[in-house]
């Protein structure tokens, strides 16, 4: 017995020994070219005379276009580029080996997390400086790293190449996953309409039963505006069915949210209204820009995750808003209808 648990113990530390990490230097030199700068702003090449870049802040070189959701820019370049190759991350899995690398650097490690919704990913015990690439074995790019581990996912950024406005569908509706069942966790009271409920079951979605809710969201997101989308519901275990109409989507990841649009209201993480729309709910109230929301029904609201929270789980059909404005205080009903 003490033979076989030695020869056991020295298999374990031979094979310990001998376990190398993944070589990405390869795909490194390859794919290292593909870095191209606009002043400060680093970028990755993605067809022969463009390049994309994430930034927070609006850079100083002439863009092409925008996506405020994901903070992605697309550059022109006059001087020929070398492309990177995108490759979907549906193929990515959770503990597989990818890199980060910027034209200086490489670092390995392993896929952490899948996000649910935008930015969505995150490599463990690597560093992803923004606007590094994620490398995949087969030296081919899974994304564009947006700091802190983070990446958005290639899908993301062949959309944006195509895409002459940024557009994102939404159905006003929010999923959770529980084991393999998907439920609604949150309701947009303006969009969605009285068919559904918090803790409704989505059994299938157009005739399709989600595989995670990463590829649920995205269907959604990447959905065709006025698209009709069916929704197949269990609820006290009987069967409901409804159908929803895709709307532009406002905000979500790096635009705020708060449930108003509809009405013509845009607020911001402090909830002060930034954007009125012209003959809106709004505009028609005497709502101005730098009003800003105190509460709703007598309930302080103190940022958007509250306020979206209350106008989810209310049943009354109007509600009274204060907001305050130059230090005057003043209320406004809002009807939560379609």
């Amino acid at each position: 017995m003490r033979f076989f648990l030695g020869i056991v113990l020295c298999f374990q530390v031979t094979f310990a020994l001998e376990f190398v990490y993944p070589d990405f230097k390869q795909c490194y030199e390859k794919n290292k070219n593909s870095f191209v700068y606009f002043d400060n702003l680093r970028a990755i090449a993605v067809d022969a005379h463009r390049a994309v870049a994430y930034s927070k802040t609006k850079p100083t070189h002439p863009y092409i276009k925008h996506d405020p959701f994901l903070n992605l820019y697309l550059f022109e370049s006059k001087k020929p580029l070398k492309p990177v190759k995108l490759k979907d991350t549906k193929y990515l899995k959770i503990g597989e080996w990818i890199a980060g690398a910027d034209e200086r650097s490489l670092y390995a490690g392993n896929l952490a997390q899948m996000g649910d919704i935008m930015d969505s990913f995150y490599l463990q015990n690597a560093k992803l400086d923004a606007n590094s690439m994620v490398l995949c074995l087969c030296c081919e790019v899974y994304g564009l790293g947006t700091g802190g581990g983070t990446f958005i996912g290639s899908e993301y950024i062949k959309r944006f190449l195509t895409q002459t406005n940024p557009f994102y569908g939404d159905i006003g509706v929010l999923f959770e996953q529980k084991g393999q069942n998907f439920y609604i966790k949150q309701l947009n009271p303006l969009h969605a309409g009285e068919e559904l409920r918090l803790g409704d079951e989505l059994v299938k979605i157009d005739g399709k039963k989600p595989s995670s809710l990463k590829t649920l969201n995205q269907y959604i997101l990447f959905a065709k505006e006025k698209q009709k989308i069916k929704l197949e519901i269990l609820r006290d275990n009987a069967p409901l069915n409804c159908e929803l109409q895709v709307f532009s989507r406002f905000g979500g990841d790096s635009v705020s949210d708060p449930f108003l649009e509809k009405k013509g209201i845009f607020l911001n993480q402090s909830l002060v209204i930034v954007k009125i729309t012209k003959d809106s709910f709004g505009d028609t109230s005497g709502l101005k820009i730098g009003d800003k929301l105190l509460q709703i029904n007598g309930l302080d609201i103190n940022d958007t995750a509250k306020l979206k929270h209350f106008l989810t789980t209310t049943k009354m059909k109007t509600v009274q808003m204060l907001f305050e404005r130059n230090n005057f205080q003043f209320f406004i009903k809002l009807l939560l209808t379609k």
